[in-house]
Parts: C-alpha cells; structure tokens; sequence
C-alpha cells in the first residue's frame, strides 16, 4: 500500500509573469535634473519623472511590478528622453513643431514617441508654432526681408498658412514696414558689393538678389534705376 506521502503531488512553483519586475533602487538623476533612475532586480533600468513612479506604485526598493506597470516605465523613459532631447535644442535657438520633429526622428524614429513627447512640450507652453512665427516674421522684417518671402520661410518651417499669414500681419503692424523702402536699403548695400562689376552683370545680379528676398517686380523697378544710377548705369542693359 502506498504511503499517504507517495500520494501527495506538489503544486508547481507560479512562474514570473513575464515582463513583471522588483525594484531594486530609485535614485535621483545626477545628470538630468527632475529625472529618477529607476532600476529591477534583472538590471533593467528607467529614468523616469517623478509622476511615472506615483503612477505605478514604484516609489522604493522591493515593490513588485506586473508587466503592465513595467512596460508603462519603459515607455515613459522614451518618451521622456525624446522630450529631455527637445528641451535641449529649444534652449539652443526657437523652432517650430515640425524642425523639431524633423531633428527628433532622427535619434528616435518612432513617430508615435515624437509625437507623444511634442504634444507634451506644446501643452506646457515650451513648444508654440505662434509664438516661433511671431518672433520669425519680427525679426526678418527687420532685417529688410519682404513680406512674401517671410511668409514662404515660415510655411517652409511647418508653420500653417493662416499662423504664418497673421504672424507677418502683426509683426508689421507693431514695427511699422516700408517694403519699397526696405528694398532700396537692401539695393543700396548690395549695389556698394556690385560697384567693380559691369554694369549689365551689376543689374542682373543686383534684381536676382532682391527677387529672392521676395520683393516684387513692381517695388524692385521703382527702386533699381535710382541705385543703379549711383553705380554708373542708367538702368538698362
């Protein structure tokens, strides 16, 4: 007869859910200030903000992680070092959305992590396309750059048609802009480069550069006999 012992079967061990985890330490980023480095006890390691270990409970050593609370970690800690990434070339220079993106991709290229870490920046005021357009157009028109040619830079920054038609409109408004006059500065300071050139070859390049800053052939002809006069030519070939 067996012994009661031979008829008893143990229970297999549970096995790990997979992808689960246990904290083995959260630390403070040295490096990057507002960051926690969260690191398990098979090695794998997040660096987080603080909001991403509230929301998973993982707030000190030995807190067991399903797998569900792992993978939201290390979705956080790419999203977050594509937003840490942006905050650093914002601080370099002003740009828009879409140069952001375009720089982004270029270390992450998963859209959806771009995405999510720029829709984070724009809803905290870091990231504004108005804003960029705004400061944009104020200083190119300063710069004596025509209205239109503005308008083309800032659509080829991303910018969409109506922020960048707005931005040119305000920025005029507030500085004050006098396109002929504008164009004649622009002439005068090219034309003084043009001044050892023959005359013919003078105008050509003297009328491509002031066309490729936007102004038109009307404001362009309304200027270009008078400094043409200052370099020797009377205007025609």
């Amino acid at each position: 007869m067996s012994s009661p012992s031979a008829l008893f079967v143990p229970e297999p061990e549970s096995e790990p859910e997979h992808g689960a985890g246990i904290v083995k330490q959260v630390l403070e980023s040295s490096r990057r200030p507002g960051r926690f480095v969260l690191t398990l006890a098979d090695g794998r390691a997040f660096t987080v903000p603080i909001a991403a270990l509230s929301d998973t409970g993982a707030t000190r050593a030995g807190v067991a992680l399903d797998a569900a609370a792992v993978a939201h970690l290390a979705r956080e800690s790419a999203v977050t070092d594509v937003v840490d990434r942006a905050v650093n070339a914002l601080a370099r220079g002003r740009k828009t959305r879409r140069e952001l993106e375009l720089r982004l991709r270029r270390h992450q290229p998963d859209r959806a992590l771009v995405a999510d870490a720029l829709d984070r920046l724009a809803a905290s005021g870091v990231l504004s396309d108005e804003e960029v357009a705004l400061a944009e157009a104020a200083a190119r028109l300063r710069r004596g750059e025509a209205p239109s040619h503005v308008r083309q830079v800032l659509r080829r920054k991303g910018v969409e048609g109506r922020m960048a038609q707005d931005a040119v409109s305000i920025a005029i408004s507030h500085d004050g802009f006098d396109e002929a006059q504008a164009c004649r500065e622009l002439a005068e300071k090219r034309g003084r480069a043009l001044a050892n050139q023959p005359p013919a070859i003078a105008r050509r390049r003297l009328v491509g550069f002031l066309q490729r800053r936007g102004f038109s052939g009307h404001v362009i002809s309304q200027v270009l006999r008078d400094v043409l006069a200052t370099m020797g030519d009377d205007g025609h070939e």
